[in-house]
């Protein structure tokens, strides 16, 4: 394989394809694509569902692909967005770089496997390709001031706690976007055993922060967790340590408006914390604070909040800003949360706690 090719800018703007045309897509995505036109423009859109896909590429004003094949034939894209479900992650990706994709924005999780992720990253490295995960609160610059805080503090983080409260995301996008119809059917998690849904879950939910998580703990922390349960009506909650730090996952969806999506640091001396908006909330970005003793340092939120940061580091990686990200940490990121899932899940099987 050869590297990938220059940005492609004859347009004036770097090209976008996008292939799946669900809520991620329609509903997060396309809308900061859209709040950067003088960057991006989307030229084709593919999804099993032709008529998704012509849905989407209506509202883009793009072109609606009959097949993958045919979204990635005759054109090299600067980026491909991948928002089909996390078992398809890896042969998407793989096939936008092979087709000569300078970028590949992959909705998380990055994959379903952590084989899937080595086959990714093995294709990355022989094309250049760079490989981002849509884990949107990385490029939030709430949590920039606080890793920035934490990793100056004098002590090392003792306890961390993730908390995503929320109504399910299907009330969010009622209330903020224009929904393209989606015909009614049965749940896919229903029937399914309480082990596999916890898993499900991490992967799912507590996936967003992750990342977050694991960027605050020791060099090689690995996780072991020490309880899981689920929550009625739908949620989890799964306490675990890593190193010497004592970690809480707790998320609970609920039909009621307010949201808290928060992720809280303590150390010996010392206290964060970085508050999230909702996904479809177009609020700015996070507020944190930082406080020791009487001392508190607070963050005001910026104008806009991760998935416009995600792009627009897409943007810098095209325009030979920035580097591309470094995979090995992307690929740990997935190993990291795949871990506490499959232990959860055992956890369940076994009884909850031991």
């Amino acid at each position: 394989m050869t590297p990938a090719s220059p940005p492609n800018r004859s347009r004036d703007r770097w090209s976008v394809g996008i292939v799946g045309a669900g809520l991620a897509a329609r509903s997060l995505h396309l809308p900061v694509v859209a709040g950067l036109s003088d960057r991006f423009r989307v030229r084709k859109v593919w999804d099993i569902d032709p008529r998704a896909g012509a849905a989407l590429a209506d509202l883009c004003r793009g072109e609606a692909a009959a097949s993958l094949d045919d979204l990635l034939a005759g054109e090299a894209y600067d980026v491909v967005v991948v928002c089909t479900p996390a078992h398809l992650h890896a042969e998407h990706a793989i096939a936008a770089m092979r087709a000569g994709a300078r970028a590949v924005l992959i909705e998380k999780p990055l994959c379903a496997t952590a084989e899937q992720a080595r086959a990714v990253g093995e294709v990355a490295r022989a094309t250049g390709s760079a490989v981002i995960v849509g884990a949107m609160h990385l490029f939030d610059a709430g949590w920039t001031f606080l890793k920035a805080k934490v990793d100056g503090a004098d002590a090392p983080p003792r306890s961390i706690q993730l908390r995503i409260v929320l109504p399910p995301n299907g009330r969010f996008e009622e209330w903020s976007t224009e929904k393209v119809p989606v015909p009614p059917g049965p749940s896919p998690l229903a029937g399914m055993a309480p082990s596999a849904l916890i898993s499900l879950l991490v992967t799912g939910l507590a996936i967003h922060d992750l990342p977050l998580v694991r960027r605050l703990l020791p060099e090689g922390a690995l996780p072991r967790v020490a309880s899981a349960r689920l929550l009625s009506p739908f949620g989890f909650a799964v306490d675990l340590t890593a190193g010497n730090v004592a970690i809480e996952l707790l998320a609970f969806l609920n039909r009621h408006w307010l949201p808290d999506w928060s992720l809280t640091v303590t150390g010996s001396d010392w206290s964060a914390k970085v508050e999230f908006t909702p996904s479809f909330v177009p609020a700015g970005s996070a507020t944190a604070s930082f406080s020791r003793g009487a001392h508190v340092e607070l963050r005001c939120p910026e104008d806009f909040n991760g998935y416009r940061g995600e792009w627009l580091a897409i943007a810098a990686f095209l325009a030979g800003e920035t580097p591309a990200p470094d995979y090995a940490a992307v690929e740990a990121d997935l190993v990291f949360a795949l871990d506490i899932a499959a232990q959860a899940s055992e956890r369940l099987r076994a009884g909850g706690a031991r």
